[in-house]
């Protein structure tokens, strides 16, 4: 491998044959691959949503390159056939976009980012209506001053971050590298021009999210549906599964994917309700394996306008 690393004992290990431990192999060899391929590559394209497809390609390269004569043609077939599963899953990971030290809190750990978002970076923003908003409007609200910290540019780019998730002041505050007061003071410009929404709670419970007109899902009601369907489980579920499903702007996910914030058997029922509910449907099954996917009624057309039933 570039740079002197090598996965021969990975390689050697799993051309044993298949065994209870073949799976958990052959992702360690595909994650390490991804790794050694974004570490050694050239750098993705600035567009969010071509950067995927650019690692990915070169991710099969590497695939072919690293792997032939190593592993059985069958096993080496399985591999390939897996890496459509697989690579949503670890691309998120270990993309230096959501592991930025831009992002990153006091503790190292990224704010809204306690989940991975699924895979596609800024699709859950409606990118040109954004835009327009930016440049018509944020020169009123924001500083003129050279050298200010906060800027359109920056602006968008945190924005993109939160991926329409709620957001803390303290996490403003962190990015923009300004005291509480002022996060707090820009924060009220911003809701008051409608770019950003409010969740209506007090003190350390505030949140900020990116206005609904400027997301492809229909956020607000879909944070409503998740909360009227949860039933007796905790509210705090039912938001992070509201806020998971905006990040992937209507785009299909594997269920292996889901993120709701919680683990175990509250995180598989708030994602049966929902599908009981006619949020999600399922799109393709492979086994025991399930594509899901908003239904069509949740997202917007082109015009921002609330699409018909689907």
């Amino acid at each position: 491998m570039a740079g002197g690393r090598s996965f021969t004992g990975v390689w050697e290990a799993a051309n044993r044959g298949p065994g209870p431990d073949q799976e958990k192999l052959d992702r360690a060899l595909v994650a390490g691959l991804l790794l050694d391929t974004m570490l050694d590559g050239p750098g993705a394209p600035e567009d969010a949503r071509s950067q995927p497809l650019a690692v990915k390609a070169r991710l099969q390269r590497n695939l072919v390159t690293h792997l032939a004569g190593r592993v059985t043609l069958d096993h080496f077939r399985t591999l390939v056939r897996n890496l459509d599963r697989w690579f949503p899953h670890y691309y998120p990971l270990v993309s230096p976009a959501l592991a930025g030290s831009e992002a990153r809190g006091a503790a190292g750990e990224a704010p809204f980012r306690s989940e991975a978002a699924p895979l596609g970076g800024a699709r859950a923003l409606r990118e040109e209506a954004l835009k327009n908003w930016l440049s018509s409007r944020v020169q009123e609200l924001l500083p003129h001053r050279p050298h200010r910290k906060l800027h359109p540019d920056k602006l968008r780019d945190f924005l993109r971050r939160t991926q329409g998730r709620w957001f803390r002041v303290k996490d403003f505050q962190s990015h923009f590298q300004v005291d509480r007061k002022t996060a707090w003071e820009y924060l009220q410009k911003l809701l008051a021009a409608q770019l950003l929404d409010h969740n209506q709670e007090r003190s350390a419970a505030v949140r900020y999210c990116l206005a609904d007109p400027f997301l492809v899902v229909r956020a607000g009601a879909l944070r409503q549906k998740a909360a009227e369907v949860r039933g007796d489980l905790p509210l705090a579920l039912a938001r992070a599964a509201a806020d998971w499903l905006i990040t992937t702007g209507g785009e299909p996910f594997w269920e292996d994917q889901w993120r709701g914030g919680h683990h175990g058997a509250q995180r598989q029922q708030i994602l049966v309700r929902l599908k009981a509910a006619g949020v999600l449907r399922v799109v393709v099954q492979r086994g025991s394996s399930r594509m899901l996917q908003l239904a069509r009624h949740w997202l917007k057309d082109d015009a921002g306008k609330e699409s018909g039933a689907g």
